[in-house]
C-alpha cells in the first residue's frame, strides 16, 4: 500500500500535468486570439478605403486572405456563379493553383462547392475521399490534394451569388462550427460587396 507520501506526490504529479495542459490550451487561444485580431484589423483597413469605384476583387481577395488567417489554413478559393452557363467559376484563388485555377468552370450542381450553393447551408467535410459530393477531377486536373475543407455560401438578398471555400488546416486537424460561423461572417460581407458593386 502506497505511503501517504507516495500518494501526495502522486497527486501533486498529476496535478502538476493537468495544470501544463492547461496553460498550453491558454496559450494556443491566446495565440489564435491574436491571429484573429490581426486578419480582422487588416480587412478593417481594406473595408474603410473601399470605394464603389474600387476593384471589387481588391477587397474579396483581403477577405478570402483574412479567412485563411482566421482559419489557419493554405488555400482557399472564392467561386462565383455564372447564371448565364449555369455553371461555378473560381474567381480567386489563394494557395495551390493561385494562377491555373481562376477562370475554371465546371457544373454548379456539382461538388461540395454547388451543394453549398444549391442548399445554401455550409458544409465541413474532414475527410473529402470519404464524402459522395467530392468532385476529385479538379484535384487531379490542379495537381493538388483536398484533405478537408469548410465551405459557406455568398448570399445577399435572397439570392445566391457564389461560395467561399477554405481547404487543409495547417494543424492537419478538422474545421469545426466556430470556423463555419466565422467563415459564414466573412461571406456576408463579401457578398454584401458584390451586390452593392452590381447595383
Amino acid at each position: 500500500m502506497p505511503t501517504a507520501e507516495a500518494r501526495l506526490l502522486r497527486f501533486l504529479q498529476q496535478e502538476n500535468a493537468r495544470l501544463k495542459d492547461e496553460k498550453q490550451l491558454l496559450t494556443d487561444e491566446v495565440q489564435a486570439l491574436r491571429r484573429y485580431v490581426r486578419a480582422l484589423q487588416g480587412l478593417q483597413e481594406t473595408v474603410q478605403r473601399f470605394t464603389p469605384e474600387q476593384d471589387i476583387l481588391a477587397l474579396l481577395d483581403r477577405t478570402l486572405d483574412c479567412a485563411l488567417e482566421l482559419l489557419d489554413a493554405t488555400d482557399g478559393s472564392l467561386i462565383l456563379i455564372d447564371e448565364e452557363t449555369d455553371e461555378l467559376v473560381f474567381v480567386l484563388v489563394h494557395g495551390v493553383g493561385r494562377e491555373t485555377m481562376v477562370g475554371h468552370r465546371f457544373d454548379r450542381r456539382k461538388g461540395i462547392a454547388g451543394w453549398v450553393a444549391e442548399n445554401v447551408q455550409p458544409a465541413i467535410v474532414g475527410n473529402v475521399r470519404a464524402d459522395a459530393r467530392f468532385l476529385p477531377e479538379i484535384d487531379e486536373r490542379f495537381d493538388f490534394v483536398t484533405r478537408s475543407l469548410v465551405a459557406v455560401p455568398l448570399a445577399a438578398r435572397g439570392r445566391v451569388l457564389g461560395v467561399i471555400e477554405v481547404l487543409n488546416k495547417r494543424s492537419g486537424e478538422g474545421f469545426t462550427e466556430d470556423d463555419a460561423s466565422l467563415l459564414s461572417i466573412l461571406a456576408a460581407l463579401s457578398a454584401s460587396a458584390l451586390d452593392y458593386a452590381a447595383s
